[in-house]
């Protein structure tokens, strides 16, 4: 007969998940002075739970805690299988986790089905489920939960599915056997992910830096620096390099859930189109999509970054209209977009809404590209 613990784990897999650990509820001490360093350096993403005591004690998330359930499920798909020769003039790249359905609504759906499994089985059953936007590090978790090792990069790689893989975790009063922590790692420490990272977020093994990390700078609503407007190139939403080099991520078994495969959606997204869609189209194309919680505004903004990386001057009348764009950060983007296709057209169209602007900020920009361009 089998017990509480096999009879979810046998239950996670019939409903699709891939992967399920189990860990106790600590507290994280040894976790705790990591993350006080990644905080006094400054080099956290701004997306985390601001109170560590929060992120190192599931007591007190969950009072009753006596065990974290963790889940994993892959979403990796040979490239390949999605070719197609429908390719638009200008498009930018979403990163793989945004190619399918919304991966937050799809593991929460699980979890929650997991917790009513469990509900039916255990008495006065209480729980607290996450994905992403919880209070713990989920990352930690996994490897504490046997689910992956560390690769340099600080992703959780898993043996079978590589580091391609979704997390979300379980908090709950249910005691369960904690699975053995993967501490001992089994990164091949290769270095590929350090040399090949567009931005060198990833300082050395282990070290990571938020704040230089193009997945993140591309989610933020806040103004992208200027030095990293050249090295984005055509993506719009995350960056996969480091996944993309990893020597663990060969031969790796593909995504067994339907959700992750593109629909409407996938790497490829017609960057004029979404420079012109309607609130009510944006919505119907990312409301599902990882990428869309980030706002029409944001992924527009990435939109002009790519248009102005592929240095195309056909991009150029794509562009122009947006000088008079209602938002001053979508002005000034454009800006350096057009500067950066072709100075001497840029000069003449942003000279010729000089007069005009009424932003400070902008007003800045546009005088620092005429008077640098005085100077050639």
């Amino acid at each position: 007969m089998m017990d509480l613990k096999e009879e979810i784990i046998d239950y996670s897999k019939h409903i699709g998940i891939d992967l399920i650990g189990f860990t106790d509820v600590g507290p994280f001490e040894d976790l705790k002075q990591i993350l006080i360093e990644r905080k006094e350096g400054n080099k956290l993403s701004g997306f985390e739970e601001k109170d560590i005591e929060l992120r190192v004690d599931p007591k007190k998330v969950l009072e009753s805690a006596e065990s974290i359930i963790v889940i994993a499920m892959s979403y990796y798909i040979d490239e390949e299988k999605l070719q197609n020769d429908d390719k638009p003039q200008f498009y930018g790249s979403l990163a793989r986790m945004a190619w399918g359905k919304d991966y937050h609504v799809v593991l929460m759906d699980k979890l929650e089905k997991l917790a009513e499994f469990i509900a039916g089985e255990y008495e006065g059953f209480e729980y607290a489920s996450f994905v992403d936007t919880g209070p713990l590090v989920d990352r930690y978790l996994a490897n504490r939960a046997g689910i992956g090792f560390y690769g340099y990069n600080s992703a959780i790689i898993n043996e079978d599915f590589g580091s391609w893989i979704f997390l979300g975790y379980m908090i709950t009063n249910v005691p369960l056997k904690k699975d053995k922590s993967l501490k001992d790692t089994n990164c091949l420490k290769c270095n590929l992910c350090i040399e090949h990272c567009p931005t060198s977020a990833i300082e050395g093994p282990y070290k990571f830096d938020a704040n230089k990390c193009l997945s993140n700078i591309l989610q933020q609503k806040k103004p992208v620096p200027e030095e990293m407007l050249p090295i984005i190139g055509d993506r719009i939403y995350g960056c996969d390099t480091c996944q993309d080099v990893c020597p663990h991520n060969i031969d790796i078994k593909e995504m067994t859930a339907k959700e992750f495969r593109p629909m409407e959606l996938y790497d490829r997204i017609d960057l004029t189109r979404l420079l012109q869609m309607s609130n009510k189209e944006f919505d119907f194309l990312f409301r599902e999509n990882a990428s869309g919680w980030i706002g029409k505004k944001a992924l527009q903004r990435n939109a002009i970054i790519a248009l102005g990386n592929s240095r195309d001057k056909n991009a150029i009348p794509h562009l122009e209209p947006l000088l008079r764009d209602i938002r001053p950060d979508i002005r000034k983007v454009t800006i350096w977009a057009l500067y950066n296709i072709d100075p001497e057209i840029a000069v003449k169209l942003i000279s010729g809404i000089r007069d005009s602007e009424k932003d400070r900020d902008v007003l800045k920009i546009i005088g620092r590209y005429l008077n640098s361009n005085n100077k050639k």
